[in-house]
């Protein structure tokens, strides 16, 4: 019963955390758009902005870690 309790918190903090990403790279690319719109020659931070966002969405929606982590016991 504390397993459940526990798995059902963990998801829970997981899906607040992919609701933030999404609202972070949903405000960074209205920045980038804007920026790339209103200033094209500023390339450095447009690239920054799209460096930051790929950084994103490998960490938290590409699983990455999980290829180097041990395997996981399923009971």
């Amino acid at each position: 019963m504390m397993d459940e309790k526990m798995m059902d918190e963990k998801k829970q903090e997981a899906f607040r955390l992919g609701v933030s990403v999404i609202i972070l790279l949903g405000a960074l690319t209205i920045g980038e758009y804007w920026l790339g719109a209103l200033a094209s020659l500023w390339w450095a931070p447009i690239l920054g902005v799209a460096l930051l966002k790929a950084f994103f969405v490998v960490r938290d929606y590409m699983h990455l870690p999980r290829l180097f982590a041990g395997e996981e016991t399923h009971e």
